[in-house]
């Protein structure tokens, strides 16, 4: 298995992962999502691919820290199939993440993560490779202006 950068070719290959974190998309639609994301410059998607097949993904920012200097990574999106799940995959992405971050000095990754029972198994598993709970996350869905 390698660990690679994901590219606008690779939409269709991820939208069963999509539909797996409850965002279900169509192909063209997530091709215009990653070419906005990957044209930004501290904007990232990582792949897990074997064999040609994508078995899971992490997409992630370079933010700022507002009370110190310095920079942090903020996890967006962690999906790995589900017919391939507990092998390890999410791990090696995160430990991919976690070399990349060293290497430019950053110290800490930060993930939100929803509330619904059906994540308890994705809040094990971050709480299993060193996350801790630290924040509550809210969330103001503004309706559009325009009629």
């Amino acid at each position: 298995m390698q660990i690679r950068k994901a590219t606008i070719k690779d939409a269709e290959a991820l939208l069963s992962l999509y539909e797996d974190l409850g965002y279900p998309t169509t192909a063209s639609n997530l091709a215009r999502c990653l070419e906005i994301i990957l044209s930004q410059p501290h904007y990232s998607y990582l792949l897990a691919e074997r064999n040609g097949e994508i078995l899971g993904f992490l997409d992630y920012a370079k933010l700022l820290f507002f009370e110190v200097a310095g920079s942090y990574y903020r996890i967006l999106a962690l999906s790995v199939a589900k017919e391939v799940r507990r092998q390890g995959i999410a791990n090696k992405l995160i430990n991919k993440l976690k070399k990349q971050a060293v290497k430019e000095g950053i110290k800490v990754l930060a993930l939100n993560s929803g509330l619904t029972a059906k994540r308890n198994v994705a809040h094990w598993f971050y709480q299993a490779v060193g996350f801790e709970k630290v924040t509550a996350g809210f969330a103001l869905y503004l309706k559009s202006q325009h009629k």
